[in-house]
């Protein structure tokens, strides 16, 4: 909560002012764990919203059972074999390396924003909105900036404003930054998980049941997007042939961090338990788990046979020696013991599921000397994604016979001089902008033929233009570039819009294999290797994807054995808001990973590609605590798996 602001010529004076102010804070009492926060005589955290902090329905998300297919009790009572846990994911942060950071000059009427976000269009809709400002009266302006992980979802709009505010009480430009401690002010969605499921004696799995009761922090934001969007676009898809799913969700206030988006919003808390209750049935039903996921999931589904799944599991156990590796659980001799196990997911960011972004915007500027500015707005970030545009745009325009160097991509984003936004969010900035990047070309190339159809005095049916030259069926021709130094020397411009397309186009799966090393003297757990595979349809820049797969594992490994933001039980102040006591793995402490790309499935559209910058983080919890069975043969559902941990599964502690 913010109690007061300062600005001051120095950060200096403006610390010391701070000291100056006396705040007076009412202690109140507070709960921490969501199932406490539920019970009754419990700290009633919103009391104007919710009498019993379970967020109300109607206000957020819709119903609490929001899937319901077919009659689930009926199921479970006729099922050969049910197996039923519980998997516990916890309230990571997005760990960003930078702090939030902006400037901001509100002279007159007329505010302008600079800022390491990477929502220009979303912050200049806020802050226009909660300034009473017309929207040509506010600027914001990005660059490049560090890694956000989901960061720039999660509601610091607030920090922006009272810059905004106390630029115009001084009349002068105002910086803010948070401190380290400051940065550390939202989470993943922590969430409770139950998964059930019922199966015949060959395998195929009748029922499912799933229950979530997330922890929604201090205030709502994301949570129950998180735990219901997710799972519902799984149950259309991965889901489709399954023929009773019941599917609830609970979110509860408690006086943590806010829960917000991160990095596989909602996937990775669902993968956690999902993951669980598949390996745990093959056991039981005797089955090796690829094969039981194969027979219940490696379907058709909408207009073309899903071959997906098959691939990707095949792929990584090849490359993790599955078949050698795999013993009965606990079985190694010794204190060391080593184990293999994977999870599988849905890569969920195929072009249909991108729909409610609107419009696409980008624009190619010819220059007279055959040079290209490519206007494909959206902030740089590091994942790669801008140079795939470019890369996308050199192949649309290669009938200009122009080089990669020739294309300059513009960096800056400015809600003054740029065309929409397409937000860094979703995975899916690549094969999106590149979409529409390639019908710009051909719009780019029916121009000049119509230009050249002028200069050349022909039909433009009989022009074509190829390796930079304007050839004819008849006589003569020339080069592009005459072509634009004819006339007044006129850059040629083309904008382009384009939603993106609603075929739906069966399932792309991803899966991450793990093998680890527990020892059980100490309880400490080393990953050895982890194998990411990904089919994200059209490889469209290799190193780019490989970077990702590589990078989002550093997530993955934290998530699952060192990080947590621990609070002091008896004040429910957090503890470790530093890079010292909140644990990220360094490259010292990664494994070795092979990083796998597949082309099976393909998606509509230019490319037929899908994201997979967030898929890469899923499945990796799940497989390592799979992989950890596997080694000792005891679950731990519980993440982050510290030594302390193993040693109580393993009656040790």
């Amino acid at each position: 909560e913010v109690g007061a602001v300062v600005a001051a010529e120095t950060e200096e004076i403006a610390e010391e002012a701070l000291k100056l102010i006396a705040v007076e804070w009412e202690v109140l009492p507070f709960v921490l764990d969501p199932v406490e926060a539920m019970k009754p005589g419990a700290p009633i955290i919103h009391p104007e919203i919710t009498k019993t902090n379970i967020l109300p329905k109607e206000s957020v998300g819709g119903d609490d059972i929001f899937v319901n297919r077919g009659d689930i009790d009926k199921s479970f009572a006729e099922a050969d074999v049910i197996v039923e846990d519980i998997s516990i994911h916890h309230n990571a942060t997005q760990a960003s390396l930078d702090n939030w950071c902006c400037l901001v000059d509100w002279t007159k009427d007329k505010l302008t924003l600079r800022s390491n976000s990477y929502e220009t269009d979303q912050s200049r809709m806020h802050i226009s909105q909660m300034l009473g400002l017309p929207v040509h009266k506010v600027r914001v302006i990005s660059s490049y900036v560090g890694g956000q992980f989901g960061r720039g979802d999660t509601g610091d709009q607030p920090f922006f404003l009272f810059t905004a505010l106390l630029s115009k009480k001084t009349g002068c430009p105002v910086k803010f930054k948070h401190t380290r401690r400051e940065s550390f002010h939202d989470s993943r969605q922590p969430a409770i998980y139950t998964g059930k499921l019922g199966a015949k004696r060959d395998g195929t799995i009748t029922s499912m049941y799933f229950k979530s009761i997330g922890n929604a922090g201090a205030y709502a934001d994301h949570t129950m997007f998180a735990l219901k969007f997710a799972p519902t676009e799984i149950t259309e898809v991965a889901f489709a042939h399954i023929p009773n799913i019941k599917m609830e969700s609970y979110g509860v206030y408690t006086n943590k961090l806010p829960a917000c988006m991160m990095r596989g919003v909602g996937n990775s808390q669902f993968n956690l338990i999902f993951g669980h209750v598949v390996d745990m049935l093959a056991e039981k039903l005797g089955m090796d788990p690829i094969d039981l996921a194969i027979k219940n999931f490696g379907h058709e589904w909408g207009s073309r046979p899903d071959k997906s799944l098959v691939a990707v599991l095949t792929a990584g156990a090849e490359k993790i020696g599955w078949r050698e590796k795999r013993r009965k659980p606990g079985a190694d001799k010794g204190a060391r013991k080593r184990g293999v196990g994977f999870s599988f997911h849905p890569a969920w960011h195929a072009e249909w599921q991108e729909t409610r972004r609107g419009e696409i915007q980008v624009g190619i500027t010819l220059n007279t000397d055959c040079t290209v500015i490519l206007e494909a707005p959206t902030v740089e970030t590091g994942t790669g994604s801008n140079t795939c545009n470019v890369l996308g745009c050199a192949e649309a325009l290669g009938f200009l016979g122009i080089a990669l160097d020739d294309i300059h991509w513009s960096h800056v984003v400015d809600t003054e001089t740029s065309m929409k936004d397409c937000v860094q969010t979703d995975s899916a900035v690549s094969y999106l902008q590149s979409e529409v990047i390639a019908h710009a070309a051909k719009d780019l190339k029916n121009r000049l033929i119509e230009k050249a159809a002028i200069v050349m005095n022909q039909k433009a049916e009989d022009l074509d233009i190829a390796d930079g030259r304007v050839v004819s069926k008849g006589l003569g021709g020339m080069t592009v570039r005459e072509l634009m130094n004819h006339g007044d020397l006129t850059p040629l411009v083309i904008r382009k819009s384009k939603v993106p397309n609603t075929e739906k186009t069966g399932v792309p799966y991803i899966a991450t294999f793990s093998e680890v090393e527990v020892d059980t003297d100490t309880g400490k757990v080393d990953i050895i290797r982890i194998v990411v595979v990904n089919d994200c349809g059209t490889v469209m820049f290799a190193s780019g994807a490989e970077a990702q797969q590589i990078g989002g594992q550093c997530i993955g490994v934290g998530e699952t054995l060192t990080e947590e933001i621990i609070y002091d039980r008896e004040t429910g102040i957090p503890l470790n808001f530093n890079w010292i006591d909140y644990k990220i793995p360094t490259m010292a402490d990664m494994p070795d990973i092979d990083p796998v790309l597949l082309e099976v499935w393909k998606g509509a559209g230019e490319y037929g590609a899908c994201g997979i910058g967030e898929g890469t983080v899923t499945c990796t919890p799940r497989s390592v605590l799979n992989a950890i069975y596997n080694a000792i043969g005891v679950r731990i559902n519980d993440i982050p798996v510290k030594p302390e941990k193993v040693l109580k599964a393993l009656g040790k502690a």
